[in-house]
């Protein structure tokens, strides 16, 4: 069946404009949200600043982005107030968090080169400090709401940076040999849990208003924002690794990181296959056959059948939470969306197909979409 196009008048009585999509509602946000930024750091380092302003303009327009930097918080505060204008600062603060997580660790693993998104590597560092602390702290200081909430979501994101800080000291400091999968999933719930629950947090509070700063059932829903940030950060981090290994870089392997999969590899309860996973993992890094052995154990049946279970509780919780916080929001289709993309099931055996990543903000619908290439020195593959 045909249908007249939107915006027209039709023979049978006045067009009635479509509304806008959730994604491109979505879309519209980004600019506003990149305009906000580039303003706020002029605003704040200019002219009282000059060096620094230059850096952090750099750090922001060069640097790695995370695809969902921008759109998820966004889709929360529209899921449950139907629009995105009052969390574009804090899509904004997001954004910051993950240039400055993205410089340290490209640096830590070696993957920014001589120069860090075309700056001296030390001078993006000290610039990272300032985009990752103290400039999202002034963006929550000056917000316009009430002295309470203010404090409310400055305690969110000081506990999610902390929280955050603490699960990249486990995952720089385990060693696979000695932590299991409860170990490293607890290291994952901070990593990168605490970080999507600090956009779900933030967007939800704003959304809430003043009621959420104080104990109650609107507190209670901000906190269940941020659980549903929480499983699907861990979903996230697991889909990472699992590109990792059938992009076929390896890196995490190669740097000697626990992974969840790792650990249980190096965990199996038959004695001769733990010892040969031990051996070919202490020698993984410097040889190019011992590390092929090991990336084929990681994809055994016996060491996906747990994975996939996990994904399978995280995506049950995930979507039971959208179910109990907004479940007829057309923005929340998009959420469940972005779980899915990440609780796919892990099957390595599919070499033929693409591997696909979790949703962009550039492609906020959901629908899966070739994977970015982790180092993004110049930023371009990042560009919301």
């Amino acid at each position: 069946m045909s249908h007249p196009p939107s915006g027209h008048l039709h023979r049978d009585g006045p067009a009635v404009r479509a509304r806008p999509s959730p994604e491109s509602h979505l879309r519209e946000a980004f600019p506003r949200v990149q305009r906000y930024l580039d303003e706020l750091i002029d605003r704040c380092y200019a002219v009282p600043h000059p060096m620094l302003h230059a850096s952090l303009k750099t750090l922001v327009a060069r640097g790695r982005r995370d695809p969902q930097e921008f759109s998820l918080p966004l889709l929360v505060h529209a899921a449950i107030r139907g629009g995105t204008g009052p969390a574009e600062p804090v899509a904004a603060v997001h954004a910051l968090w993950w240039r400055a997580a993205n410089a340290f660790d490209d640096v830590v693993d070696g993957d920014a080169g001589p120069r860090t998104y075309g700056m001296d590597g030390s001078a993006a560092l000290t610039a990272a400090l300032e985009c990752g602390y103290g400039l999202p702290l002034r963006v929550l200081a000056t917000l316009p709401a009430s002295e309470p909430l203010r404090r409310a979501l400055t305690a969110d994101y000081l506990e999610s940076w902390t929280a955050a800080t603490d699960g990249q000291l486990g995952d720089l400091l385990n060693e696979p040999g000695e932590v299991g999968p409860d170990e490293v999933r607890e290291v994952y719930r901070k990593k990168s849990g605490a970080v999507y629950a600090m956009a779900c947090l933030l967007a939800a509070r704003v959304a809430h208003g003043a009621g959420s700063a104080v104990a109650g059932p609107e507190a209670d829903e901000v906190a269940a924002w941020g659980e549903f940030g929480e499983v699907l950060g861990i979903l996230a981090q697991l889909r990472n690794d699992h590109d990792d290994l059938r992009d076929g870089t390896g890196a995490d392997l190669r740097n000697g990181t626990a992974t969840y999969r790792l650990a249980q590899l190096l965990h199996r309860q038959d004695r001769a296959e733990r010892e040969r996973a031990r051996l070919l993992f202490s020698r993984a890094a410097a040889s190019e056959p011992h590390h092929r052995e090991l990336t084929e154990l990681l994809g055994s049946p016996d060491v996906l059948r747990p994975c996939n279970r996990l994904l399978a509780e995280l995506r049950h919780r995930a979507h039971a939470l959208l179910d109990l916080l907004a479940p007829a929001s057309p923005f929340t289709t998009l959420l469940r969306a972005r779980v899915d993309a990440e609780a796919r099931p892990l099957d390595v055996r599919e070499q033929d197909e693409r591997p696909a990543a979790a949703p962009s903000s550039a492609d906020p619908g959901g629908t899966p979409v070739a994977p970015r290439p982790r180092t993004a020195p110049g930023g371009e593959a990042g560009a919301d």
